[in-house]
């Protein structure tokens, strides 16, 4: 069922972003905001977000063919993953990567991950899944091939094809950044967006206040709209209530494998 509550105005993504309530001192932020306020089309106010609702299993994908158009159009959505909702937009748009970290109230040098389509776009924005030091470890691309996709985020050495807003787009430079966090969602309906942007969207995890455990329910869309409504974001694909834990984390970046975080994911490979 698709519900629309507002129209995306402009044909590119505009907005009236509100700042958190607390005081943020982080120098790079604030000179987000200000990037951004600039950035912004001065014509229109933005409404409510587009939500639209689809079947977990991804049967009525063609629902989502709107929510590409607007990615691919500038927009800052919510889509679900196989583990938390992901804040996500176009990397290559660098107004929208400004949106995406000003709704999220992040430093804006932190760095996010990227929702892939496939090992080849991984191949892409990385120089892939490393050979190991250590003498008769496993090909580890091969162990990765039978884990994804999957509830995985797996840091690897990047590769200067990553967009330069994705690496340092506060300071102008075009500063190489030396790994980057890649993902390959199982979810079907995570899988019809990304697949249909042809490329990847970089992602960030929405807020969840509580720790996370095996029965810990994701935010509904009721209160991702209350969370994130008023601060730009464009639209919210809504599959309902579901289970999830956030993804394991592994880092490549050093040759042998060094789980960061135990996450859905089953780690015993890597240890």
């Amino acid at each position: 069922m698709l519900h629309r509550h507002a129209a995306f105005s402009g044909g590119r993504a505009a907005s009236t972003t509100r700042l958190g309530r607390r005081t943020l001192v982080i120098v790079s932020y604030q000179k987000l905001q200000k990037r951004l306020k600039y950035s912004q089309s001065a014509s229109g106010k933005r409404g409510e977000p587009l939500v639209i609702s689809v079947q977990p299993d991804g049967s009525d994908a063609w629902r989502l063919n709107e929510v590409i158009d607007l990615l691919k159009d500038g927009a800052v959505g919510i889509i679900p993953t196989d583990t938390l909702p992901a804040i996500v937009c176009d990397p290559h748009n660098k107004d929208a990567v400004l949106r995406l970290y000003s709704i999220k109230e992040m430093d804006a040098k932190k760095p996010l991950s990227m929702l892939c389509p496939s090992f080849t776009s991984i191949a892409h924005y990385t120089t892939g899944f490393p050979t190991s030091n250590t003498p008769g470890s496993p090909n580890w691309f091969n162990v990765v091939r039978r884990l994804l996709p999957g509830p995985y985020t797996f840091v690897l050495p990047a590769t200067k094809n990553l967009p330069s807003q994705c690496i340092d787009f506060m300071s102008g430079k075009n500063i190489h950044r030396k790994s980057v966090g890649v993902r390959l969602s199982a979810d079907p309906v995570c899988k019809a967006v990304v697949e249909g942007m042809d490329g990847p969207l970089l992602c960030t995890s929405v807020h969840v206040p509580e720790v996370l455990s095996e029965d810990t329910e994701v935010p509904d869309v009721g209160s991702i709209l209350e969370e994130y409504g008023n601060k730009g974001i464009d639209f919210v694909v809504d599959v309902g209530r579901r289970v999830v834990v956030e993804s394991s984390v592994v880092d490549f970046t050093g040759g042998d494998p060094v789980v960061l975080r135990h996450g859905q994911g089953n780690c015993s490979d890597f240890e």
